[in-house]
């Protein structure tokens, strides 16, 4: 019934695998992240090893549950060498380690004892008959439990301090797929003793391989995600700019058609919607620079006022009150020529980069599109 997920399982693994074998062969020299990848390969070799494909047996059983646990424990290593370094470690990661390999050799030595003993059918583990089979399946799902518990206290305590957006993303991440698998563990230790206390649960053990898959493919993706974030980020931002610079054109193209004398003869390449936005904005306020003996001080009074009349405040008033400013102005400069004003109202104050331009012009851009606040006669551009 899941069979389908768990090769959507493998595929993104392998995949992930790869990718990150390229990383590491570019900088070989990070031990971090060769436990991760390491980590990484056991899991994909787990994955594979239970894919339908290949009959259960003995030999598959022990290497799929002990990779299971390497895999776990390669984990926890990159995330100590990735903290730590070469610095000294908590007591408490040390304890966590102690009894998840001291329960992973329970599990192997009474795998040893059940497959001598009690020759167990893999297919159909039935731990109500075989007592040593139970011990494994506990002492495995124990150590489990005991790995991922340290997993989410590691991720989740990281996570607080990462300074990166996208590492900050991955551990949360991470910290989701290890609680995901540590409520696995739990819930796979209470079933297996209800069942072999004769308390059978209502539903199918079957059910927790989607809690499982749901876990890995989250870890799959928070493992992936500094490296692939950032070009989700730079990609995001390209159509912001592009939406921005489409905005901003009905007020580049009043400036342009009143003093063509400020479009800057430096053109950049079409994919760099930044710079071509950066452009579009100094072009504006080099125009809005070269009306400054064309605005009005007594319409700006006159705007304000009605501007307030309205409810508007704060930047939005601004943003409208440079709106009327900026149509006298056009409005003048192209039907009385040159003039000269000694009472110019104030630059408005528009941050200091080009986040903060461009939301101030994409206001006077809204404004731009509504009526003026004033009954001046200004021609609508």
């Amino acid at each position: 019934m899941f069979d389908w997920l768990l090769y959507s399982l493998f595929l993104v693994g392998l995949t992930v695998v790869i990718y990150r074998l390229v990383d590491l062969v570019r900088a070989p020299r990070r031990p971090a992240m060769w436990a991760m990848w390491s980590g990484l390969l056991m899991l994909i070799f787990c994955v594979a090893v239970g894919l339908p494909l290949w009959p259960r047996s003995s030999v598959g059983f022990i290497v799929q549950h002990v990779l299971i646990l390497g895999c776990l424990a390669a984990f926890e290593l990159f995330y100590l060498l990735s903290i730590y370094g070469g610095r000294r470690r908590p007591a408490s990661t040390t304890w966590f380690r102690g009894v998840m390999y001291g329960l992973a050799a329970v599990m192997v030595f009474a795998w040893v004892l059940t497959t001598a003993i009690e020759h167990p059918d893999w297919a159909d583990l039935d731990y109500r008959r075989y007592l040593i089979a139970r011990v494994m399946v506990l002492a495995y799902t124990a150590g489990t439990a005991t790995s991922l518990l340290s997993l989410v206290r590691l991720s989740w305590r990281w996570s607080r301090i990462a300074d990166r957006v996208w590492l900050h993303r991955s551990l949360v991440a991470l910290t989701i797929s290890t609680s995901l698998g540590l409520a696995y563990t739990v819930h796979h230790f209470i079933f297996t003793l209800l069942y072999t206390s004769g308390i059978t649960p209502p539903y199918p053990q079957r059910f927790e391989v989607p809690l499982i898959v749901a876990g890995v493919l989250i870890a799959l993706i928070g493992l992936s995600m500094p490296a692939w974030g950032p070009g989700v980020t730079a990609t995001r931002r390209w159509f912001q700019h592009r939406a921005a610079y489409r905005r901003l054109e009905p007020l580049w193209a009043a400036f342009i058609e009143v003093r063509p004398e400020i479009r800057l003869p430096e053109r950049g390449p079409a994919w760099d919607v930044e710079f071509a936005l950066y452009r579009r904005v100094i072009e504006i306020w080099d125009g809005r620079s070269r009306l400054r003996g064309y605005l009005d001080p007594q319409l700006a009074e006159a705007a304000i006022a009605a501007g307030k009349a309205r409810s508007l405040s704060g930047d939005e008033l601004v943003a409208a009150v440079e709106a009327d400013l900026w149509r006298d102005a056009l409005r003048r400069c192209a039907e009385i020529g040159p003039q000269h004003n000694d009472e110019i109202p104030g630059e408005p104050e528009t941050g200091d980069n080009l986040a903060d331009a461009v939301r101030f012009l994409e206001l006077i851009a809204t404004a731009w599109r509504h009526p003026p606040l004033t009954t001046s006669p200004v021609p609508q551009r």
